[in-house]
């Protein structure tokens, strides 16, 4: 098997496990069955979710028939067309492949921390992780980066969206968040 087919049949594993989360959107939202009600718009808490699966299958759609469509042209003999240009070499080295398994590992480890301690503990946490896993060094940067970009997305999705975000072992911050947040009005 040569090396663009063997991409390809990665591209199409890749397509699998996405569209496996598509539709994992669909069927695990409301895993407990909990009543809701349409607000503002006949939206309700399941409508973001809903729509960001649906989005995701089309695209993992798109995405495989292309790729299906690459694997047509080789058998073909002819060379694999791409609608975004030429497609760059695919380089394994040790730290790229470290880089690799670490964002796995932050990506499981911060799924597992949500419940416990909450998306105010958790978000800043993974971010500053991220960003020295994929190489920046300067730390106070990096803290200041993952504190801001944590509260940003915290009002996004907990103030905003109004999704249930609170940690059940630990969470401190998340009540302090709140009150600060009703302090501007805006709840």
């Amino acid at each position: 098997m040569n090396g663009e087919v063997a991409e390809r049949i990665k591209d199409l594993a890749l397509a699998a496990v996405l569209a496996l989360v598509g539709i994992g959107g669909f069927l695990f939202i409301n895993p407990t069955g909990a009543d809701y009600s349409a607000g503002p718009g006949g939206l309700t808490w399941r409508t973001l979710p809903f729509i960001y699966s649906g989005l995701l299958l089309f695209l993992v759609g798109l995405f495989a028939a292309s790729t299906l469509y690459d694997l047509f042209l080789i058998r073909r003999g002819e060379t694999a067309r791409s609608l975004l240009g030429e497609r760059p070499r695919v380089t394994g080295t040790f730290v790229s492949d470290s880089r690799r398994v670490a964002t796995l590992v932050c990506l499981v480890a911060y799924a597992a921390a949500l419940k416990p301690f909450g998306f105010a503990i958790a978000t800043p946490v993974l971010l500053f992780a991220m960003l020295r896993v994929l190489g920046r060094r300067r730390y106070g940067q990096n803290l200041a980066l993952a504190v801001i970009g944590g509260l940003l997305l915290w009002i996004l999705f907990v103030g905003v969206l109004k999704l249930p975000m609170r940690g059940d072992f630990w969470d401190p911050l998340t009540p302090a968040l709140n009150s600060l947040y009703a302090m501007t009005g805006a709840r």
